[in-house]
Order: C-alpha cells, then sequence, then structure tokens
C-alpha cells in the first residue's frame, strides 16, 4: 500500500497534467468563438474569403502565444521559473493587436463576442502566476474595457463575451490554486517526514549518550578496582570484578540494539537501582528518599538520574551522594547532592550531557540546574506540574 507522501506526489503529478491541459483549452477561446462567428457560406470568392481566413490564422497564433504563457504561468506554481523573451512577448502582442483589428473588420455582429473572449483569454493566460487580490484587478480590467466598448457597440455579445471571459480567467486561476495547495501539502509531508527522521536519529544519538555514558563510566570504576585487588594480590575478587566488566560489556551490546529497534525504555525504578548499583561499588555511599515519582515524569527523571551520576563519577570526588525527590506544590522535583566539592574539586561541567538533560526536562516547561551549594555540589531538575481542574 503507498503512503501519504507516494499518494501526493503522484496526485501532485497528474493535477498538474490536468491543470496544464484544461488551461490550454481555455486560452484557445478566440479561435473557438472566431470560426463559430464566421459564416463561411456568405463568402462566395476567394477575395472575400482573404480576411476570414487571415482572422483565423492569426487567432491560432495567439492561440498559441496564450498556451506558451500561460504555461510559463504555471511553471511559477510549480516553482519552475522560465523569463519570456521579449522577442516572444512583443510578437504575442503584435498579434494580439492584428486579431482585434482584423476581427472588428468581418461584417459579423458576433465579433464584438470574438474580441471581448480574446481580452478574456490573454488575461486567462497570466492569471496561474498572480495571486487573488491581482487577479480580481486583472477581472475588473476586462470587465471595464467591455463596458467601455459596449458604448460603441451592441451591448449583448459583449456582455455575454465579458462573462465568457471571466469564466476563463478565475477557471485557470482555481485551477493553478488547486495545484499549489497541493503542491504545499506535498512540501509539508516531505517537511514532516524528514523531521520524524530527524527527531528518531537525535532520539537514537540521546540514548546511545546515555547508554555508553553509564556503561563506560562503570567499566571504568570496575577496572580501576580490579587493578587495585592485582596489586594486593586478590586474584579471586579480581576475575570477578573482570567478569562483572565481560558482562556489562555484553549488555550494553543487547541495549544498542533495543535502542536501534526503538524497545530501550527507561523506568524510574531501574534508573535508581542502576545508579545505586553503580556508586556502592565505586565506594560511594547513596541514599534514595523522597515522594514516588509520577509514572509521566519517571522516564524524564530516570535520564536525570543516569547522566547525573555519570557525571559525578566521571568529574567529583564524591564519597556521599543523595537523591532526593518532592512532589507537589505544584511542582517535581529531584536533588542529586554530592560531597564532592572540595579544594581543585571541579565545578560545573556543561557538557553535552547536561545540554541534553536541560532539552528533556524543557520539553516538559521544567529546568535542570547546576550549581555548588556550600560545600556540596547540587544538581537540581524542577517540572511543574499542570494545574487541577477546580471543577
Amino acid at each position: 500500500m503507498k503512503g501519504m507522501s507516494d499518494w501526493v506526489m503522484t496526485g501532485a503529478r497528474r493535477l498538474e497534467a490536468y491543470v496544464r491541459w484544461s488551461s490550454y483549452a481555455t486560452v484557445t477561446i478566440p479561435t473557438t468563438t472566431l470560426l463559430g462567428s464566421t459564416r463561411w457560406s456568405e463568402w462566395s470568392s476567394g477575395a472575400d474569403l482573404a480576411l476570414p481566413a487571415a482572422a483565423t490564422f492569426l487567432s491560432l497564433l495567439l492561440s498559441a502565444g496564450n498556451i506558451v504563457i500561460v504555461n510559463r504561468s504555471i511553471d511559477t506554481v510549480v516553482g519552475r521559473v522560465r523569463p519570456l523573451r521579449p522577442a516572444l512577448v512583443a510578437g504575442w502582442a503584435a498579434v494580439l493587436a492584428a486579431v482585434v483589428a482584423t476581427a472588428l473588420m468581418l461584417p459579423s455582429p458576433a465579433m464584438t463576442l470574438t474580441v471581448a473572449t480574446t481580452a478574456g483569454a490573454v488575461a486567462a493566460s497570466f492569471a496561474p502566476a498572480l495571486d487573488m487580490r491581482r487577479a480580481l484587478l486583472l477581472n475588473g480590467a476586462v470587465v471595464a474595457a467591455a463596458a467601455l466598448l459596449t458604448l460603441a457597440s451592441d451591448p449583448g455579445p459583449l456582455l455575454v463575451g465579458s462573462a465568457v471571459a471571466s469564466a476563463a480567467l478565475w477557471v485557470c486561476w482555481l485551477s493553478a490554486w488547486t495545484l499549489w495547495v497541493l503542491r504545499e501539502l506535498q512540501a509539508a509531508v516531505e517537511d514532516r517526514a524528514a523531521l520524524a527522521l530527524a527527531n528518531e536519529r537525535l532520539r537514537i544519538a540521546r540514548d546511545l549518550h546515555d547508554v555508553f555514558g553509564r556503561t563506560l563510566a562503570t567499566i571504568a570504576v570496575k577496572s580501576a578496582l580490579a587493578s587495585e585487588l592485582v596489586d594486593r594480590g586478590r586474584a579471586v575478587p579480581a576475575g570477578r570484578e573482570l567478569g562483572e566488566i565481560r558482562r556489562i560489556t555484553e549488555e550494553a551490546g543487547t541495549e544498542v540494539r533495543r535502542v536501534v529497534r526503538g524497545e530501550l525504555r527507561t523506568t524510574w525504578e531501574g534508573e535508581v537501582a542502576g545508579a545505586r548499583s553503580l556508586l556502592e561499588s565505586a565506594g560511594i555511599a547513596c541514599a534514595v528518599t523522597g515522594d514516588p515519582v509520577p509514572e509521566e515524569y519517571a522516564e524524564a527523571l530516570g535520564r536525570v538520574v543516569r547522566e547525573g551520576v555519570t557525571n559525578l563519577l566521571r568529574h567529583s570526588r564524591a564519597t556521599r551522594v543523595s537523591l532526593t525527590t518532592e512532589v507537589g506544590r505544584g511542582r517535581v522535583r529531584l536533588a542529586i547532592t554530592n560531597d564532592g566539592v572540595g579544594p581543585g574539586a571541579p565545578g560545573a561541567v556543561q557538557g553535552t550531557g547536561l545540554h541534553s538533560m536541560s532539552e528533556r526536562i524543557g520539553a516538559l516547561g521544567g529546568s535542570v540546574t547546576a550549581r555548588r551549594d556550600g560545600d556540596r555540589f547540587l544538581l537540581d531538575a524542577v517540572i511543574p506540574l499542570p494545574e487541577e481542574d477546580p471543577a
């Protein structure tokens, strides 16, 4: 089954072909009305046929010029702007003047209808390239010209001709406008697909950053511990730590595959348990206190825990860490504090991790701050709760 994008693209191509051919037919009205208005049976000699034959030939030339102009006008709708050659425009204008002059010379009362429809066809040729305001002004100019001609000619054919001219103009304009709307829809579908692809890439990048950030921090801690155990001659505990490192790397490979498939889900309980285990393996005491985190905020705050603990292991000398949650007073708050601030200890690290956390919490209307708080370091994430309906 075709997707929405394929359907829109196919529909746009088909509609463009329809708009072009229907517009070509519309702007050939002068030839149609001229042939319909000429009474060929009344012309008995070859000399008498010269004038209507010339009018017909000129009308065909004008129709061909109209087709070229309307084709270029539709090109502007689909984004393929091609400038007209001055010689072509000058020749087309000369043919237009010759058609009008020749038609008025023919002894047929219906020739005023041909003149009016000729003006309408010329106006319709430009209509696809105009916005509605300019199309209205052009239509008004055609009607005004027909009204002036009624002062010197039979008003009946001119009124009919001006109505036909207006109809031709708006047929071309509305057809082109419909094509423009469909192409805008096509562009919107393509933009949505590109945005979805970009969001998916961003999700994978963020998830991989989270997975490998904590995994590498864990491996670094356990490698240091295993090395220290080997130096002390404690081969058995060191072997256990090396086995843990192997298990962690295997789990990381599994998590990467889950990230790519979109199956990895962050839970509050899992992140807190992982953080506690990682900190304790590094010899850092971890205390978790506070209120249960609402389910809709668990994933976002869980990722803050993961990134905060990873940064803590990389950049601090902490021996004690506390994770405190607070739900109330119109907000959900997570505070991660550690005692790793001391002489020579690094401050807040403004890396991609903190930026990523800020984006995720910011998407929920919240904020993330990292700062020194006396002899402690504080990572604070706050998400506002929606206002309760008083009813």
